[in-house]
């Protein structure tokens, strides 16, 4: 460990207190459903502490301390829990005074059961844990010199090198939690960037059925236009022999730009893109697989532009697929409808109910990002391409609902 490293650390563990922000060490799908909860363990934590702090005024009755240290140890070894949240390594220091005035109380001498307040004991452990999740092995380096000095200083040897193994082994879980979380955190951030990339080429291929099929008119009606067209001049016949050869390159480097996309194992597509014309198959498909799906469709959904069709269709098509695997058989509402300016898209199923009557909620209705597989990713990036809005989330009664507006005109 190079000295100057090792030297900033000892200043951050005892001095600074720099603490990184919980979830930091670890954004997997675990940790950020452990975010969402950090309100409530910040008011919970403080109420805690309240009542290990009655705990540890009554721990201490055993060991003969004045009034005022017991009342000033009894809240240093509450202390901890309540910053433990958000600053884990000001709760060690805490922890640590605690301990030395345990020490220098003679708490550790003999004629008690314990070596010490219990409770102080059991915080101490537990702030190790979670300083080792959330600190380099720098910082964890000095957190175990000073923990093992104390122990040192002030209990026989025998206990005091059980209690050196005691504190090595609670730093080195601490410690590979973190790194198992920052691991896992990792390896599904990398998963959804596949995915995302995946989805992406998806919908670049089924673009340039939508692209080329406009570009190949283009070219024809530009080639042609000299025979339609009675008496054109010779330079707009120039001019549309230009378009239409520059239509056809347009479509050369699109097919090469495919390529490139295209895994290379992947066949061609020769099949046309699905649209919202297709829906009511999709429907039926999904009703004869154990799906009760009831459509409604407000206004024309049938002349939309091709990438908006392509697209609604595809958003409707892997919400019902959705629903078949995270609430099979739950009764969904499939509603799609167009204003003048835009098309919105709303899929929302019910609580799954089992067996036995009751209520199952859908395990894997989470959004993306957050464990719950790649669907509603693939919808986000579909959106996200035609500038429009995506809102999924659980629905008061338990069910899950996707909601996504499509603008119909494009924008810049």
């Amino acid at each position: 460990m190079p000295i100057a490293a090792a030297l900033r650390d000892l200043v951050r563990v005892v001095a600074t207190g720099h603490d990184p922000k919980p979830g930091d060490a670890a954004a997997s799908g675990r940790a950020r459903r452990l975010a969402r909860l950090r309100p409530k363990l910040r008011v919970l934590a403080p109420l805690v502490a309240f009542l290990l702090w009655l705990l540890a005024m009554a721990g201490l009755e055993p060991y003969q301390v004045g009034r005022f240290e017991t009342v000033l140890l009894a809240a240093l070894t509450a202390a901890p829990v309540a910053l433990l949240p958000g600053r884990a390594l000001l709760a060690w220091r805490v922890a640590a005074v605690a301990t030395l005035v345990s020490g220098v109380n003679g708490l550790h001498e003999g004629g008690a059961p314990w070596p010490g307040n219990p409770v102080l004991i059991l915080v101490y452990l537990v702030v190790l844990v979670v300083v080792g999740y959330r600190h380099p092995l720098g910082v964890l380096f000095w957190v175990w010199v000073f923990s093992i000095a104390m122990s040192l200083a002030f209990l026989d040897p025998g206990v005091g090198y059980g209690s050196m193994l005691l504190v090595s082994g609670v730093l080195g879980i601490g410690h590979l939690w973190g790194r198992w979380a920052q691991a896992r955190a990792g390896l599904v951030a990398e998963q959804e960037r596949g995915a995302m990339l995946t989805e992406r080429a998806r919908i670049a291929r089924e673009l340039h059925d939508v692209v080329a099929h406009h570009m190949s008119l283009i070219a024809v009606r530009s080639e042609t236009a000299g025979y339609r067209l009675d008496e054109l001049p010779p330079a707009a016949r120039a001019e549309f022999g230009e378009i239409s050869e520059a239509s056809r390159e347009a479509l050369t480097e699109m097919r090469r730009l495919l390529g490139v996309l295209r895994a290379p194992q992947e066949q061609p597509l020769t099949a046309p893109q699905p649209n919202l014309a297709e829906l009511e198959a999709l429907v039926a498909d999904a009703q004869a697989a154990g799906t009760p799906v009831t459509l409604t469709v407000e206004g024309a959904v049938i002349d939309l532009p091709d990438a908006v069709g392509s697209s609604a269709y595809r958003i409707v098509q892997e919400a019902l697929s959705n629903v078949a695997r995270h609430a099979p058989g739950a009764r969904t509402d499939v509603t799609l409808h167009r204003s003048r300016h835009e098309l919105t898209i709303r899929v929302r199923n019910a609580v799954r109910v089992g067996s036995a009557g009751r209520p199952v909620p859908p395990p894997g209705s989470a959004p993306a990002g957050t464990g719950g597989g790649h669907g509603l990713l693939g919808m986000r990036e579909r959106v996200a391409m035609l500038h429009g809005s995506l809102q999924a989330a659980e629905t008061d009664d338990g069910g899950f609902e996707v909601r996504a507006t499509l603008p119909l005109e494009s924008q810049a």
